[in-house]
Order: structure tokens, then C-alpha cells, then sequence
């Protein structure tokens, strides 16, 4: 699977987010903790309110990108 490829077109920058971060397990305070580092991240901030159907294909896989970067890693069983 790409990434970006859980994004909704319609949907904003902002928004994707918050849905790319719940798809990917990460809780609303996660996400709202992280959001600035994540938009900063992704390089966004002009067009954080802007549907992303409206991105280049980089910006739209930063975007995708971004939020993937910023899960805080799984802990394997055993290991601590």
C-alpha cells in the first residue's frame, strides 16, 4: 500500500491527518500533541486547510509520510 493512499481527497490536509493518525492506531491526544511537528514536518502550514486533491503528488505523499514518521515505535515482546 502507498502512502497516502488512506487519504481522503476531499478532505483537508488537517483532516487527513487526523485520519491517517487514527488509521494508523494513534490516539486524538497523539495526534493533537503532535499535530505542529507533523505539519511542520510535511511542510503544509500555507495549505493546511486546502483539500488535498488540490496537492502536488509530493506534497501529498509528505503529508502521508509525516504522519507515519511521528508513530512512536512498537515495543517487540521480550524487549525492554
Amino acid at each position: 500500500m502507498g502512502a497516502g493512499s488512506q487519504s481522503n481527497p476531499e478532505l483537508t490536509g488537517r483532516e487527513n491527518i487526523y485520519l491517517n493518525g487514527a488509521i494508523l492506531g494513534m490516539k486524538r491526544a497523539e495526534i493533537d500533541h503532535k499535530f505542529d511537528e507533523i505539519v511542520a514536518f510535511a511542510e503544509i502550514e500555507k495549505f493546511l486547510d486546502t483539500p488535498v486533491k488540490r496537492y502536488s503528488s509530493g506534497t501529498y505523499v509528505r503529508l502521508a509520510f509525516a504522519v507515519a514518521a511521528h508513530l512512536e515505535p512498537e515495543t517487540c515482546p521480550g524487549q525492554r
